[in-house]
This record gives C-alpha cells, sequence and structure tokens, in this order.
C-alpha cells in the first residue's frame, strides 16, 4: 500500500473519530485547536478532493475546538467522591469551571468557603488566587483582569490572552501569554501564523514589556524543533482562514531564585515555558532572550504545567495520545525520577494540571473530565472531587487547574 494511500485512509478514520467524539461531548470554537487538523499531512487531496477543497474541508473539521464538558455516564457524582482523612495533605481548594466567569474556594470536605465572580466575559480559561484573596484572571482572547475579594474589578488589560499567567515574587509583575496574528513570509508565503508573545504589566496592570517567545526559540540551537510549514497548500483561495500555530504556549513559571546556587538555569527571574505543539518544555532567560535548555520531544505528548520543584525537579502533565501520566524529571541529569501511569489509566487530552503538595502527595487535574484526584507516592488515590458543573445534557464541565493551598497561607479566610 503506497504513502498517499495510507494518509488517505487515516484521515478517514480521523474524521470519523472527531464525528464519534461530537456526538459524545460538547464544544466550543477555539482558534488554536485548529492546528490540530492542519497538522493532518495530506497535501494531494482526500479522496480524490484537490488542494484547495482539502484545505476546505480540513479548515471544516479543524473547527472543532476544545471540549468544554465530557458525557459523564456517572453525572450524578457531585464534590468530594474519596476524603482518606489520614493522608489526603490538608488545605483548601482554588478551581474555576471552563465555560463559567466564575471561581470557587472549598475545603476538602467541599464546603465552599468563597467564590469570585465578574459576569460579562465569555468563560474564564484560567483564574490565579493572591495570598490577599484577590484574583487575576485570563479571558482568552480578551485579555487580562484583576478582582478584589469582593469581585469587584480593580484593573483591567486588553490583550490577545490565553491559557495562563505567572507573578514574579520579586516585584509582583505579571507575566502573561498571549498571541498575535501576522503575516510571515520567511515562514510560509501565503498563511499567517500564531506568534506567541509574553506580556509583562507591574502589579497596577500596565505595561511594562513584549517578550516574543517565537524569536527566542527561531533564535535558539533548538529552532530545528518547530513544526515545518511544508505541508500546507500554497494555492490556497483568498479569504481563507488557516493559520500555522507553530509553539501553543500554555503555561509558564518565573522561577524565584531560590534554588539559583544548584545552576543558572536557575536563577530568580528565568521563566519556565511549555510548548505544546512540538512538545517541549524550555527554561529561557528572558532578559537576554536566550533559552537555555529544553526537554520532551519523543518523551512528552501535548504536555502541560510544567513545575519547578522545591527540590529542583520538573514535575509535568503529560498528556499522551492514549494514557495521560505524570512525570517528574531531574532537568540536570535528564532522569525521570518518578512516574504516575496507573495501570487504569487516565487521560485528558487538552488540558492537564498537576501540583506537588507538602506532605508528598500529587493532586492531578484530569481537566476534560472534570475530576481531580490526590495520589500517594505509591499511588494511592486518597482524595477525589467531580466537578459539581454538569449540564442538562450529563456533560460534565471540564477544570483547567486546581490549586491546593495551606489555610493558613490565604489570610482573608480569618
Amino acid at each position: 500500500m503506497n504513502a498517499p494511500l495510507i494518509r488517505k485512509i487515516s484521515l478517514l478514520f480521523v474524521i470519523f473519530g472527531v464525528g464519534f467524539i461530537a456526538g459524545q461531548v460538547t464544544f466550543s470554537l477555539d482558534q488554536r485547536a485548529k492546528e490540530v487538523a492542519r497538522r493532518v499531512s495530506l497535501v494531494e487531496g482526500v479522496v480524490g478532493y484537490g488542494q484547495k477543497e482539502t484545505a476546505r474541508r480540513l479548515e471544516q473539521l479543524a473547527a472543532i475546538g476544545y471540549v468544554d464538558g465530557t458525557y459523564d455516564r456517572q453525572s450524578e457524582l457531585r464534590g468530594v467522591l474519596v476524603h482518606d482523612r489520614e493522608r489526603t495533605c490538608p488545605g483548601v481548594n482554588f478551581y474555576s469551571s471552563r465555560i463559567r466567569t466564575e471561581a470557587r474556594l472549598i475545603d476538602n470536605d467541599g464546603v465552599e468557603l468563597h467564590s469570585w465572580s465578574f459576569p460579562g466575559d465569555d468563560g474564564w480559561e484560567h483564574a490565579e488566587l493572591l495570598p490577599d484573596g484577590h484574583v487575576l484572571v485570563v479571558v482568552n482572547g480578551q485579555g487580562v483582569l484583576k478582582l478584589d475579594l469582593d469581585s469587584e474589578l480593580e484593573w483591567r488589560y486588553e490583550t490577545s490572552a490565553h491559557h495562563d499567567l505567572a507573578v514574579r515574587a520579586s516585584t509582583g509583575d505579571i507575566y502573561a501569554l498571549a498571541n498575535e496574528r501576522h503575516p510571515s513570509e520567511d515562514i510560509h508565503p501565503d498563511v499567517d501564523i500564531i506568534e506567541d508573545i509574553i506580556v509583562v504589566l507591574d502589579p497596577d496592570g500596565r505595561f511594562r514589556e513584549r517578550i516574543s517567545i517565537l524569536d527566542m526559540m527561531r533564535r535558539s540551537p533548538y529552532a530545528f524543533l518547530l513544526a515545518s510549514p511544508q505541508h500546507l497548500p500554497s494555492d490556497l483561495e483568498e479569504g481563507e482562514n488557516l493559520h500555522l500555530d507553530l509553539l501553543h504556549t500554555n503555561h509558564i513559571q518565573v522561577l524565584d531564585g531560590s534554588l539559583a546556587d544548584r545552576s543558572p538555569l536557575f536563577r530568580e527571574g528565568n521563566i519556565l515555558l511549555s510548548m505544546r505543539t512540538i512538545n517541549t518544555i524550555v527554561i529561557a532567560d528572558p532578559r537576554t532572550r536566550q533559552v537555555l535548555w529544553a526537554w520532551g520531544p519523543t518523551n512528552l505528548y501535548r504536555q502541560h504545567h510544567p513545575t519547578l520543584l522545591a527540590n529542583g525537579h520538573i514535575l509535568i502533565f503529560d498528556n499522551g495520545r492514549r494514557r495521560s501520566q505524570i512525570v517528574e524529571l531531574d532537568p540536570l541529569s535528564l532522569e525521570v525520577v518518578w512516574r504516575y501511569a496507573p495501570e487504569r489509566g487516565f487521560l485528558s487530552q487538552f488540558r492537564g494540571s498537576v501540583q506537588r503538595l507538602p506532605n508528598g502527595n500529587t493532586l492531578i487535574t484530569e481537566s476534560d473530565k472534570g475530576y481531580v484526584f490526590e495520589v500517594t507516592p505509591d499511588g494511592d488515590t486518597v482524595w477525589q472531587f467531580a466537578n459539581p458543573d454538569v449540564n442538562q445534557d450529563k456533560n460534565r464541565i471540564a477544570i483547567w487547574r486546581m490549586t491546593r493551598y495551606p489555610r493558613e497561607a490565604l489570610g482573608f479566610l480569618d
């Protein structure tokens, strides 16, 4: 069987699979998800279609975006399902549902302690709780806003924000992920690119600087990892909405410098980034615009939420193709020192989050399905939570990230 025919058959399975999934879950349109279909390496046409028709049909397929919720046969389950009080890490839990404009803080029994909301925008993509009870919010494609404890708007910065933000401990500056769409003929003569950037704001929401993640990667020794645009037809019809999402950066952490004595990689102000399209995490110096370290290709697949731990390791939610897993990596030796990949398995294809807790347990957000669970180092589940936000079609709404805080770290609770 020749290669072109194999690719055609493969695409038919992709289209069938999307059709099946569409009957089980709800979807929302999302520009960045178009890269999924666009990465099918088929430029000859689909079962007799020409290049232009192929591009049009791939665009229709790609218009199906991230899932907002997943059909759950056990949709009656709500809140805390498992709570081993002897082994669960104490604390309170902050999270928000994918399509809502609100966030909640609950205790380990599921009792709500506080909530924040600000109607009028599309659903919040990410909400970050600050120790004083203020909340920073990423509104996808619209901007970053800050709410006080009473959900009053303190400020708003308009930008094409997406996925994540981080606060630099030493200055309080906010590093928000954003992107810009524009032509780049040296990458592709006919198709716009998506350029991932970091917008740095001061604590009052005023612009400080713009850092191009794409430029850093293109100038780095890791530029060869950037996706090739050669699979796109060169004779696209005018007005078609194709674009190249070369990186799809989905996480940022600003390092606090507490581990700088171990390696220059961990210098204060360096940033840890996750780039979904190229299955890569990097550490970069935003001052020099240099990529210092990279890891992931052949080891990760569509990963999320890499976090530098106090022990100098990096904890990663590896989404995977058929099963997800949690990986703990020593970035200096490049050795995987711990892995959570249970035989029964769990899977979140489009999102995911992981947090190492003070007692050594690990909190895992199986984002797409709307479940969160805490496991011991040996893999025992000691806490489990099901998002109580379930719609009338029995779709449990996704949770981007749940974060557990020591209660004493949140002074406003007293």
